[in-house]
């Protein structure tokens, strides 16, 4: 275990190494300068750190540690799961269409996940899954189903950034969300009492998802507030 966690160590040293490499060699000041019309990183910023949109997704989830517990299902992999659940799950499985996957514990659509039974799963997190997912109404429909009486569903969506999928092989990407539209839609299979609905976002963190930057290189204040014209993305709580 000692070996793992030291070559654990030494991997994040050498990613963070490349990072702070990358900064250097492409310096935000110098591409806006240069007025392109390519990003500053094709990776959406993992070249540089952790992403713009992955900072507040991941600030949603430990928000909501405590809901991550008992039988939990996630998406394409357990990351977030073991991450923010840790010994309060008790049963966790992963959901992919892809049977390829070989982390996927569940193979379904999540259209209907008719391979999985009524009142299943403590929670449910469906983080930047929705704008691939052609049938949204059925997709929350199905979410809500398989949840257990005062289950809790986890969902992100974007409302800005680039058109991702592409390079997996995601069949399409068809929508981008609004705290108005996601209340629409959700308000439909949950109580209006049992939704938390929040936006994120201005006008500097929006160029900067577009941009590709590392969220580290906003200030802590400037990425922190939050003006609703320029919204970002949005994150859902919602309970059975």
């Amino acid at each position: 275990m000692a070996t793992v966690s030291r070559a654990t160590g030494s991997g994040r040293r050498r990613r963070r190494l490349r990072q702070l490499t990358r900064r250097v060699l492409s310096p935000r000041w110098w591409y806006l300068l240069q007025g392109k019309t390519a990003p500053i990183s094709v990776r959406a910023g993992t070249d540089r750190g952790v992403p713009v949109d992955r900072h507040f997704i991941e600030g949603f989830l430990r928000d909501h540690g405590s809901d991550i517990q008992g039988t939990v299902l996630d998406v394409k992999d357990s990351l977030y799961t073991k991450r923010y659940g840790g010994d309060r799950v008790r049963k966790s499985d992963v959901l992919d269409v892809n049977r390829a996957n070989s982390e996927a514990t569940v193979f379904s659509d999540i259209r209907d996940l008719k391979e999985i039974a009524d009142d299943t799963y403590d929670c449910f997190i469906v983080t930047q899954v929705l704008q691939y997912v052609d049938d949204v109404p059925a997709a929350i429909q199905a979410c809500r189903r398989i949840l257990k009486p005062g289950g809790v569903l986890l969902v992100t969506v974007p409302t800005l950034g680039k058109l991702d999928g592409q390079e997996d092989g995601v069949a399409g990407h068809f929508w981008r969300f609004t705290p108005d539209s996601a209340r629409y839609l959700f308000e439909k299979h949950f109580p209006p009492e049992r939704l938390e609905i929040q936006g994120w976002g201005n006008l500097l963190l929006a160029t900067s998802l577009l941009q590709g930057l590392a969220v580290d290189e906003i200030a802590p204040h400037k990425r922190n507030h939050y003006d609703p014209l320029f919204t970002c993305g949005v994150t859902i709580r919602a309970q059975k």
